[in-house]
């Protein structure tokens, strides 16, 4: 019997046993090591996908940067680290990769270089940027990643530049600007149709509430302020409620609560979730700074968040100004601000995965000749689940017909160095080969890096054909750094061989109707007459046609 039952027992677990092993991720350390032995990097892999902890090196020997991956993707807590050994950035990642919560940066020397939030990798609420002398640079506020409310510019030791409002990640109405010397200016960015600055004082003169007014509704991100001048409260306003990311701060300019608002609820912060609390009757809007001190942190926020939603009186509404003449140091100043990088640039991984590395010759031949079997799918990496634009009817899966036949809409680029090049030149002269990426979003894309590397190995062939290459990088222009970098340390000779465009606001891509996480990847064909030949928009952001089947389309229009 009892042999019997043991028998039994061990059929059972000898069936089980497979099963068992497949609910245990099975982890294998990995090392790989510079050509002087020093360890690179160093982490461990399930299949071939880095998973758990990980920590690069440079090839000094010192620490570069260490966090945690989940098949591949950068999760939770990371930092960096400058060679010199002191940390460059620390902040952290969500389960999509994409940066989240508060992140630090630091200078060469340790100092403090920026600080603030992020939400779903876009720069959210309040941030702070520091000279390298530990002094504040310019300090301001960010509506998902574009500059909102108030701004301020700062010389090293205090003195004011600039300050003025800013909306949609435009400068907006009349900025006061100052050179060194004190001398002061105005420059007039000018206001959208609908748009108001609403900017309210106390009776003593001194500024209480300020932001931007669309259509007589309050809009973006708004700021209030203590009567002794020091910042209140900021929010964004939406619906004509106080939402997003928040701040509060005592009278003193101590941060006493910070967090995130959803429908008068606290969703994230320092203080517990849940809904605002109801006010006595006896706190008024716009109390004292004594009455205030009183609350309750929680009490504080529902109050500051009312006085936000309140109506702005008509005489809040600000007047044009009369500009003054602007002396040759003031008009340098403008310009200095202007060319201020809005946003630090994102980060990239600090190499590619390992699986990314050891297919990348792969993929780039993917790109090049299309696939063929033997090579790894295209498929292998996470790719976006949203849908892609609808296809014209009668058209192939991904090919985007209503383009096809019509006028190519865009016209004006901005280059990352700064110029401009009008797509419309080209008419009469060459045909286009307009290449948008999917950009960059948290992580640099091992697909656009590998398609520009396509393309650039096809140069002489499109040249021979008078085909002009434009390539457009979605997302701000401080981020094609990050790609260009990416491409060198992948290819070990510079920036790829074709000009690069970028578009940061989306305006190119939601005019082309390919935005969707950044922007799908497409590839648009136009002839000598600019008009369209051929779009193909990729479901994911692996689906891309390859170099060499777009040349052989490119002579079929030439007959």
């Amino acid at each position: 019997m009892k042999t019997t039952t043991w028998l039994a027992f061990g059929c059972a677990f000898a069936v089980l046993l497979p099963a068992c092993k497949a609910l245990v991720r099975e982890l294998v350390p990995h090392i790989e090591r510079w050509g002087n032995g020093l360890t690179k990097r160093e982490g461990r892999l399930e299949g071939d996908a880095q998973t758990g902890e990980w920590t690069f090196y440079f090839e000094s020997g010192q620490r570069r940067a260490h966090g945690r991956y989940e098949k591949d993707r950068q999760v939770g807590p990371w930092t960096y680290w400058f060679e010199n050994g002191g940390v460059e950035w620390n902040g952290a990642y969500d389960a999509e990769g994409k940066r989240t919560g508060e992140w630090t940066f630091f200078h060469a020397d340790a100092t403090e270089r920026a600080r603030g939030r992020y939400v779903a990798d876009f720069e959210e609420g309040p941030w702070e940027f520091f000279h390298a002398d530990g002094s504040l640079e310019r300090a301001g506020q960010y509506d998902a990643g574009r500059m909102s409310g108030p701004w301020t510019y700062r010389y090293p030791g205090g003195k004011t530049k600039a300050e003025g409002m800013c909306h949609r990640g435009q400068r907006t109405g009349m900025w006061k600007v100052a050179d060194e010397t004190g001398k002061e200016g105005v420059q007039d960015y000018g206001l959208r149709a609908g748009v108001e600055i609403a900017f309210e004082t106390w009776p003593s003169g001194k500024p209480r509430r300020a932001g931007i007014l669309q259509n007589g509704a309050a809009v973006g991100r708004w700021t209030s302020w203590y009567e002794n001048g020091a910042q209140r409260f900021c929010c964004t306003m939406a619906n004509g409620k106080a939402t997003g990311v928040f701040e509060l701060r005592d009278a003193g300019g101590a941060v006493v609560a910070a967090g995130r608002l959803e429908d008068g609820k606290i969703v994230d912060g320092t203080l517990p979730a849940g809904v605002l609390p109801t006010l006595a009757a006896d706190v008024a809007a716009w109390c004292a700074d004594a009455a205030v001190a009183a609350l309750a942190p929680d009490q504080r926020l529902a109050l500051f968040a009312n006085e936000m939603s309140g109506a702005v009186p008509a005489s809040a509404r600000q007047p044009r100004a009369p500009a003054i003449e602007q002396t040759p140091a003031v008009a340098a100043v403008v310009k200095a601000i202007e060319t201020t990088p809005e946003r630090i640039a994102a980060p990239m991984q600090p190499a590619f995965t390992v699986s990314q590395e050891k297919d990348t010759e792969s993929i780039v031949l993917n790109y090049l000749e299309g696939q063929a079997p033997g090579r790894p799918s295209l498929k292998k990496y996470p790719t976006e689940s949203s849908r892609a634009p609808k296809s014209g009817s009668g058209s192939g899966p991904r090919q985007l017909t209503e383009l096809e036949g019509k006028e190519f809409p865009i016209g004006m680029l901005k280059s990352v160095d700064g110029g401009e090049v009008d797509v419309r030149q080209y008419r009469g002269k060459k045909k286009v080969l307009f290449v948008v990426l999917r950009g960059f979003l948290g992580e640099v894309c091992i697909y656009c890096v590998a398609q520009t590397e396509a393309l650039a190995r096809c140069r002489a062939e499109l040249e021979e054909l008078g085909i002009e290459v434009l390539v457009l990088y979605p997302g701000p222009r401080e981020n094609e750094q990050s790609f260009a970098k990416a491409y060198e340390l992948t290819f070990g000779k510079g920036a790829p061989p074709y000009r690069v465009f970028y578009d940061p606001d989306l305006e190119i891509v939601t005019a082309l109707g390919i935005a969707g996480d950044l922007a799908y990847p497409t590839t648009i064909i136009v002839d000598e007459n600019g008009v369209v030949q051929y779009a193909y928009v990729g479901k994911d952001r692996a689906d891309r046609p390859a170099a060499k089947a777009l040349i052989k389309k490119i002579k079929e229009l030439k007959k």
